[in-house]
């Protein structure tokens, strides 16, 4: 059925810009044309009517930073092994439901238990399972003893083990390698500022990922490891709580992404003393003081964001977004270029910008609907009240 928004904003992400009392034609699935009132043609009494009054119509938003099989911290830092398949898709489906309840039309999958996240991605894709396209990595790779071992990573050491284990994951169906390149907040015995993974290790997985036509993110959050990370090849940096003068610039050499996942370790800190072991919300308080002068220098400097909030865990699920794009306006951001870190720039990130992150002629209808203005206040973002993808409008 042919879909036309009128009446309201249109935030197209693109060329367009933003449109005032703009009309969207929607058909067979597609973008046909996005321009003012005045300027298109509105098709007949065959389509569907979006009155957008008092509304803005943006890109569906796509979280660069999602776990959506889930994992918990206490589970993580208890060495408690991963949960069973069927734990595992009852927590997608969860972890689905809300991300398309906020918005998110796709998310990128940065480290899944096992290999069960292709069949929950082509449950999805064929329309079994109500969610975000899922653009996923399968098991990140990790040291002996590296972070997410308990959890998401496959342990490996050596360049020719990295090797096979990137393989393996692109076997797999693996759309992209994650790599383990640092410590965390989430180990009991690692840092922050621990590198993990050689130069030769992190050169091995970019190597195999890059043969493939596939990019490479590096969980990185101290100035060594990021620049070990992006020397090897590293295409996206995860986290990067602490970056420094000599990391920015190697940012802006490579042209490489930063993903800051600011709220993840706020919420930790702020909001979950009571739900981790005392060493997690400590070193998440740690974290904070860093990030916000971290993602400050990187903004300033011009480094390209995109955005991710890695959740899915068990007291959080998929779909807060908003919340991640509202800390970088508070931190400086203004509310557009905040927008494209999770619309145009994140599907620039997944090579997927001829597809979807801008509401463009001939591009998936991937569109969102939301209350007010997220240009004026970025929390309304939160206030989402049609969600599209594909053309297909979906339940929220």
């Amino acid at each position: 059925m042919r879909v036309v928004f009128h009446g309201g904003r249109i935030v197209t992400a693109g060329p367009d810009g933003v449109i005032e009392n703009g009309i969207l034609i929607v058909d067979d699935g597609r973008i046909g044309e996005v321009g003012a009132a005045g300027e298109i043609e509105v098709p007949g009494t065959d389509a569907q009517l979006i009155d957008l009054e008092g509304q803005t119509a943006i890109p569906g938003l796509i979280d660069l930073h999602g776990h959506v099989c889930g994992f918990t911290a206490a589970e993580t830092a208890e060495g408690i092994n991963p949960k069973t398949v069927t734990d595992s898709v009852i927590r997608a489906t969860l972890n689905c439901h809300g991300a398309i309840s906020n918005g998110i039309t796709t998310v990128r999958e940065v480290g899944s238990r096992h290999e069960g996240i292709f069949n929950i991605s082509r449950a999805v894709e064929r329309g079994d399972l109500l969610g975000p396209r899922i653009f996923a990595c399968g098991n990140a790779i990790s040291m002996t003893g590296g972070h997410g071992h308990t959890s998401v990573s496959v342990e490996v050491d050596g360049p020719d083990a990295v090797r096979w284990a990137a393989r393996q994951q692109l076997k797999n169906g693996a759309q992209f390698i994650k790599v383990m390149a640092s410590g965390g907040a989430g180990g009991v015995t690692e840092r922050l500022t621990d590198c993990q993974m050689t130069f030769e290790e992190l050169s091995a997985a970019s190597e195999e990922a890059h043969a493939k036509g596939k990019h490479v993110a590096a969980h990185a959050t101290a100035p060594a490891s990021i620049i070990n990370a992006l020397n090897a090849g590293a295409n996206t940096i995860e986290h990067g709580v602490i970056v420094d003068d000599e990391a920015v610039a190697k940012f802006l050499e490579t042209d490489a992404v930063y993903v800051p996942t600011l709220e993840i370790y706020n919420r930790i800190a702020t909001y979950a003393s009571d739900q981790y072991p005392p060493h997690y919300p400590a070193r998440a308080r740690e974290a904070v003081q860093y990030h916000r002068e971290s993602f400050q220098k990187a903004m300033a400097a011009g480094v390209k964001i995109g955005a991710g909030t890695d959740s899915g865990n068990h007291r959080w699920f998929l779909g807060d977004l908003a919340l991640e794009l509202a800390l970088m306006v508070e931190y400086g951001l203004d509310p557009l270029q905040a927008l494209l870190t999770a619309t145009r720039n994140a599907a620039e990130v997944m090579d997927l910008q001829e597809e979807i992150g801008t509401l463009e002629k001939g591009k998936s209808a991937d569109v969102v609907v939301v209350e007010g203005n997220p240009l004026d206040q970025i929390s309304a973002l939160r206030e989402v009240t049609v969600v599209m993808k594909g053309g297909q409008t979906l339940p929220i």
